[in-house]
């Protein structure tokens, strides 16, 4: 790429100076004066422009900066520095929103109040409008991010949200917000029941009359007539079995020992339920605990559902402010690519891009 010749005094090679007033360069060294016309307006403006759009900023940087010693003013210049430190080649670039996270805003600013300070009356709203273009962009990208954030809150809200829904579904059976009171205080009432009905059968099965079961006689009174009946088939046996005998006998004496232990059992049965006719304390007080224990479980769990509804309707409310302000992001980041695209439309009408 063709670069801007340097201002070098081509008599002693020394570094030439600019001087404003007298619109000419000097030589510190020699005293070699040389008119503006030297180095050609249109010339550089070529190289800046055709290094521009290759992409070398650097090359065009140097020539911008050297037309601009010797014209600050010049739109083309201060166009060409603004476009270079926006990283881009031509201004209708600026209208891409993913170019915003890329360029360094304070660059990018710096030189476009340089051309609002510098440029003529006629050329000043030029760059007014494209520094309100690169804040709305700025902007746009601060509100995007701010608009992701809010958009991950809302979603840990809502599922905060359904997390204690689930838990009050599944413990706070109590909860007023689970259905009307009457269904509550019916339920409340059922389980009630069934749990004194648990209790009641609990305490007589454990407070039974161990002397109801009585023992089985019907064994001994069946060995007792397969005896008999043994002595019935040999009634004329000449030589008694003494094995016979004994077995009927030990039979009889164990039925004998099992009629007294019967006999002693119904003494013991009726005595136990003499004592034991009116006594129904205990089972009072086994069903006031049951009453005041289940009262209170039920008094935990209207009162922790009171609790996770209350949780839930913050939680709720926080989802909703968060909705809010996403919609509220979302309109603004529309109105801001709004603003992006007219004022594209607004340079374009000042001053047609060049391609």
């Amino acid at each position: 790429m063709k670069e801007v010749n340097a201002h070098i005094c081509p008599t002693c090679g020394g570094a030439l100076t600019v001087n404003i007033e007298r619109q000419m360069y000097e030589c510190p060294f020699c005293g070699v004066t040389f008119d503006y016309d030297y180095y050609r307006e249109e010339s550089v403006l070529g190289i800046a422009a055709q290094a521009l759009k290759s992409n070398e900023f650097d090359s065009a940087d140097r020539a911008y900066d050297f037309l601009l010693e010797k014209e600050p003013d010049n739109f083309e210049a201060l166009r060409g520095k603004a476009l270079i430190a926006m990283n881009i080649t031509k201004i209708d670039e600026i209208r891409s929103l993913d170019l915003f996270s890329k360029i360094n805003y304070e660059s990018a600013n710096k030189q476009i109040n340089r051309g609002i300070e510098s440029s003529k009356p006629q050329d000043r709203e030029y760059f007014t409008v494209m520094k309100d273009i690169v804040d709305s962009g700025h902007e746009y990208i601060d509100e995007k991010a701010r608009l992701e954030t809010q958009k991950t809150e809302r979603d840990n809200s809502q599922d905060r949200v359904y997390e204690i829904v689930r838990e009050r579904d599944t413990f706070a059976v109590f909860s007023p917000a689970r259905g009307h009171r009457k269904k509550a205080v019916i339920m409340t009432l059922i389980c009630y029941i069934f749990c004194c009905l648990m209790v009641f059968l609990g305490y007589k099965f454990i407070n039974r009359n161990p002397y109801a079961k009585a023992e089985d006689l019907s064994r001994y009174e069946t060995t007792q007539t397969s005896n008999s009946r043994k002595r019935i088939n040999y009634p004329y046996s000449t030589s008694p079995n003494l094995n016979d005998f004994s077995s009927f006998y030990n039979n009889n004496k164990k039925l004998e020992e099992a009629l007294e232990r019967e006999e002693q059992r119904k003494i013991n049965y009726e005595n136990w339920e003499k004592n034991h006719e009116n006594d129904n304390s205990g089972l009072i007080g086994v069903l006031i605990v049951t009453m005041v224990l289940f009262a209170l479980i039920v008094f935990i769990l209207f009162m922790w559902g009171r609790f996770l509804d209350a949780e839930i309707s913050k939680a709720q409310a926080k989802t909703n402010e968060q909705s809010d302000n996403i919609r509220n992001l979302e309109e603004k980041i529309t109105a801001l690519k709004d603003r992006i695209n007219q004022g594209y439309d607004r340079l374009c009408e000042l001053h047609p891009a060049n391609e």
